[in-house]
């Protein structure tokens, strides 16, 4: 993603202080090209953050003490304005003042009176950091619109939160680490990202699959793999995506991954999958009872296709009821979700002619 130097979207820096340092601060900024909005006082300052959104805050910390500190915990204790970078403006001799707005939260202190080239270079990288969170944003908010998108197309609305908050669930119960677990998070989210390339036809057919529309069913892991592997915030998930229909004894697809070579947390994906097919059903099946899941997942690990420890360390978090809490979720698609899913599914189709071949040479 390119980031600019300028506010993204324009938004302008927001200038808070009654001084002539705060008022110096706005005209040097503005003769610079940067747009600049100035609020008095903290409570006005507050409006205007509520209102729209900036790029850098900057705050006289000498004027108004206490209501500018109270600021500045306001904009870091706000979800909406937490990562909005924060500047103080302070005079060299009120330390005590300028660590208090640096623990309530601030990033950075600037002495007056100011230098303005000092002031320009500590606002452009203010400004940076806004752009890489915004960015940042924008690629959660495409995850999320993704996601939606595979919810519209699966039969059981709620699917991904539901795989995502029990592959977390049984992840916590194996004492995996934050870092898996929030890589099991996602990935249980986007584990079927690649069927956005299946057809309709094929994806929701009533009866059973013909061969070759079997083969284009089992090309979704690769897709999926493909469609991630641009996005590096991705890359965790990636072996989730591509190896949640392995088996341990080297039955599965797309790799035919064998014992410990198939992922752990791609293992963990499986069995939560297999779990919510059978008890929310299908199209061409009907639901069934979590114990008769259990069932099925406990004849898989005497096949030698599932880890028995995994299995049963699954089946005491759904004896225990520990998954009950989430059995009714059920995601909102975003708004405008139809040109991305449009897009997307070109990108995916385009992925899956090769990987289809590929597929088919593999199968014969």
């Amino acid at each position: 993603m390119s980031v600019s130097l300028e506010p993204p979207a324009g938004l302008p820096a927001l200038v808070v202080g009654e001084s002539a340092e705060a008022r110096a601060v706005q005209r040097c900024l503005t003769r610079e090209g940067v747009r600049c909005v100035h609020q008095p006082s903290a409570a006005t300052a507050a409006a205007a953050l509520t209102a729209a959104g900036v790029s850098v805050v900057v705050i006289d910390i000498d004027d108004r003490h206490d209501e500018a500190i109270e600021l500045v915990r306001h904009v870091k204790r706000d979800s909406a304005t937490r990562l909005t970078p924060i500047i103080l403006l302070s005079d060299d001799r009120r330390k005590e003042q300028r660590l208090a707005g640096l623990e309530a939260g601030a990033e950075g202190v600037l002495t007056k009176p100011f230098d303005p080239d000092e002031l320009l270079a500590r606002v452009r990288v203010a400004t940076r950091v806004t752009a890489y969170t915004s960015d940042l944003d924008s690629a959660a908010s495409i995850v999320m619109t993704v996601t939606a998108m595979i919810e519209a197309r699966e039969s059981s609305p709620g699917h991904c939160y539901r795989m995502a908050n029990y592959a977390t669930a049984l992840g916590r119960a194996i004492h995996l680490s934050d870092a898996d677990l929030q890589a099991l998070y996602r990935g249980a989210f986007l584990h079927d990202i690649g069927m956005l390339s299946i057809p309709d036809g094929i994806l929701h057919k009533d009866g059973r699959l013909e061969p070759e529309e079997y083969e284009i069913i089992k090309s979704h892991p690769v897709i999926g793999d493909a469609l991630c592997a641009n996005l590096r915030t991705l890359h965790p998930v990636r072996p989730i995506v591509r190896h949640h229909h392995e088996r341990l004894d080297g039955s599965g697809y797309p790799d035919g991954l064998r014992g410990d070579d198939v992922p752990l947390l791609a293992q963990i994906v499986s069995i939560v999958d297999l779990f919510e097919a059978i008890t929310m059903g299908r199209e061409y099946t009907e639901a069934r009872t979590p114990h008769d899941a259990l069932k099925v997942l406990r004849h898989e690990t005497q096949c030698g296709w599932r880890r028995p420890d995994l299995v049963d360390a699954f089946s005491t978090l759904v004896s225990g009821g520990a998954l009950e809490k989430f059995r009714g979720a059920v995601s909102e698609t975003p708004v405008e979700v139809d040109d991305l899913a449009s897009d997307l599914r070109h990108v995916a189709a385009d992925i899956a002619g090769t990987a289809v071949v590929a597929a088919w040479g593999a199968h014969t």
